[in-house]
């Protein structure tokens, strides 16, 4: 293969000769070729021309008696009147000097430092491999075919020192495997390429460029750019100044808790919106700036290194890479893949796990419990559900997290002494019936991955309106008419009348058949870090509020002792959290089990249905942890 690549490795050097005698000839600089009306811009090197690549190589120089400029991208912006693409000089960089900051504000200080850096000879000690890339890249384009399209997309590298010519480069490449490659290859410079490698699975299959390609490239995709989640420091939304802010300003409110009001704030209404609130003297945070760039951040895969609790107690937590599935809880998994761990748990523990389908959505997808028990008849039951509201991506993953930990840990703790406590708690764990629902809501889950991360209904369609979708927390029997919309085009639809839609009416019958043994209720979402218990409509007692609050007591200092997480407590109604027309309320009315809760995970508003990846794991601690005193409690 060395042979080969040196016998071609001229071609790129004569084309670049025949270039620069083309343009000495016409007394032109290589800067000029560039512009529209050049011969040359018509040539299909990287679909835009040698003037292009000319001026990609040499990105710092002037045509001769062109005056002094200010900033490079002006300089680059007046090269062709059609040039659009947002890659400025900083995406060209081959002297890898890392102090030369890239920035988008204008700042005369940074001025006067590129124009010496412009003058400066360059002195890198990688100038030699820049020149071999670049050459590299020039041989790319005249061998390989223009079946991109013309797409030019950004591939990053970094320096090999151990090359030493044209012909290695290629070979370094292919011998790397798949995670150097990633992170040795496509992270360090950044570079222009006439395709993009990572697009290829063998390359790097599971890097968070996969996941990302995967879900968000398409043209279908809804995007949220400069959309901000602003936190009024205000408790009371039938204020009318608030209650006016949120209708002229707020596209939605996410959550009303103690902290305060979680309001989202599209972007052509940002400035009017501060104005306003400097006008009325409401304080408040703005949590997240850009709700685009939060909504990349939950698709990323965490990197062990970085994995909370994995590169400190990896031995410790064996079930955080269970064999033969894809879940590793360093990313937001699909449904797919939450349905095969969960075969997998019954493939491996047969005897314990059981995988009950109680119904199927509007799109065919089965809702599936799975049951871990020892099969015990005196046991009292426990129902856990996640993922009723669609964007809410945190408590699925924690959920899944605990069944799995759950499922290791039962076997071993069965047949191995441990501690007083530890044994004590994991033995009244042993005789609960566990059922799970980790996915409530799949043809919403599905839909927020694909189309619109901030997605909360589900997929019902709506013939009158054209829309789609009902809020699945509203769809419950119990006060369903209060603290929601008949509008179908609204996030808090309640539908067309109570237990309208499959998955609600699913839930229902399965947890109806268990009123002689239920013990327990408890649906998991975000956010708000909270545990409540019944009621949502109105400051009413329960005939269990002792129990159901001193349990809740119990587990704010177990999640405290854990991790330090403060957690509150209290009944809905007061936390303002859970809403009329949710599931605990009506099961606490028709069903009455010994505990019902709703458990609000992370966080308080920083990231608010937006929660990065690490988190993942804490969060499934916890969960693990309350059903722990849930089961205390029960026996």
């Amino acid at each position: 293969m060395h042979l080969r690549l040196c016998k071609w490795a001229w071609l790129p050097l004569i084309a670049l000769l025949m270039v620069r005698q083309t343009v000495e000839g016409g007394r032109s600089s290589h800067l000029e070729l560039g512009r529209a009306d050049n011969p040359l811009m018509r040539l299909p090197f990287f679909g835009g021309g040698v003037g292009h690549l000319l001026r990609y190589l040499h990105p710092l120089a002037v045509a001769p008696g062109t005056p002094p400029r200010g900033r490079l991208s002006e300089l680059r912006s007046e090269l062709d009147a059609n040039y659009v693409s947002y890659r400025g000089a900083q995406l060209w960089k081959l002297n890898f000097n890392s102090s030369r900051a890239s920035s988008m504000v204008e700042d005369p200080e940074e001025d006067q430092e590129e124009e010496l850096a412009e003058q400066a000879p360059s002195s890198s000690p990688d100038e030699q491999f820049n020149e071999v890339v670049a050459l590299f890249v020039l041989l790319l384009a005249l061998l390989i075919p223009n079946w991109t399209g013309g797409q030019v997309l950004l591939w990053r590298s970094v320096s090999v020192p151990e090359l030493s010519g044209l012909s290695g480069l290629p070979l370094a490449l292919l011998t790397l495997n798949s995670s150097e490659l990633y992170a040795a290859t496509f992270e360090g410079l950044q570079w222009l390429s006439p395709t993009d490698l990572r697009r290829y699975d063998i390359f790097s299959p599971g890097s968070s460029f996969q996941i990302n390609r995967r879900y968000r490239n398409g043209s279908h995709v809804q995007r949220y750019y400069g959309h901000q989640l602003w936190k009024v420091h205000e408790t009371r939304l039938a204020l009318p100044a608030l209650r006016a802010f949120w209708r002229h300003f707020g596209s939605e409110v996410w959550n009303i808790n103690q902290d305060g009001i979680d309001i989202l704030i599209e972007q052509r209404n940002v400035a009017d919106a501060k104005k306003y609130m400097e006008k009325v003297g409401f304080s408040y945070n703005i949590m997240i700036d850009d709700i685009e760039a939060a909504i990349d951040e939950t698709y990323v895969e965490v990197p062990a290194v970085e994995h909370p609790l994995d590169s400190v107690r990896n031995n410790s937590l064996p079930w955080l890479e269970p064999e033969g599935t894809l879940m590793n809880w360093r990313r937001y998994h699909d449904q797919a893949d939450i349905q095969q761990f969960l075969q997998l748990l019954l493939e491996k523990n047969s005897d314990l796990v059981e995988i009950i389908q109680i119904g199927v959505t509007r799109n065919k997808r089965p809702l599936e419990v799975i049951r871990v028990s020892n099969g015990n008849p005196d046991n009292l039951a426990v129902f856990v559900d996640a993922g009723l509201q669609a964007r809410d991506w945190l408590s699925p993953a924690a959920l899944t997290y605990a069944i799995s930990k759950l499922a290791h840990l039962w076997p071993k703790a069965k047949g191995q002494g441990q501690g007083q406590r530890e044994g004590r708690a994991e033995k009244a764990m042993r005789r609960i019936d566990w059922y799970f629902l980790p996915l409530a809501n799949p043809d919403g889950y599905q839909y927020s991955r694909h189309t619109d991360r901030l997605w909360t209904k589900n997929r019902a369609y709506d013939s009158a309106s054209g829309c789609y979708g009902v809020n699945l927390d509203r769809n419950f029997g119990y006060a369903w008419r209060e603290g929601s919309t008949s509008n179908p085009c609204k996030n808090l639809y309640r539908g067309a009348q109570s237990f309208s839609e499959p998955e609600s009416r699913a839930i229902r019958s399965f947890l109806a058949g268990m009123r002689e043994y239920l013990g327990a209720y408890v649906s998991l979402s975000g956010y708000g870090q909270s545990i409540t218990y019944p009621w949502g409509d109105a400051d009413f007692v329960t005939e269990n509020q002792r129990e159901l609050k001193q349990t809740a007591r119990r587990a704010v200092l177990a999640l405290r002792r854990l991790d330090q997480a403060e957690y509150s407590a209290g009944t809905s109604y007061r936390q303002k959290l859970a809403r009329p027309g949710n599931s605990a309320d009506w099961i606490q009315d028709q069903i009455g089990p010994q505990l019902v809760f709703n458990m609000f995970l992370k966080d308080q508003g920083r990231y608010g249905y937006l929660m990065p990846p690490h988190y993942i794991v804490e969060s499934g601690e916890e969960v693990f942890e309350f059903l722990r005193v849930i089961a205390q409690q029960l026996e």
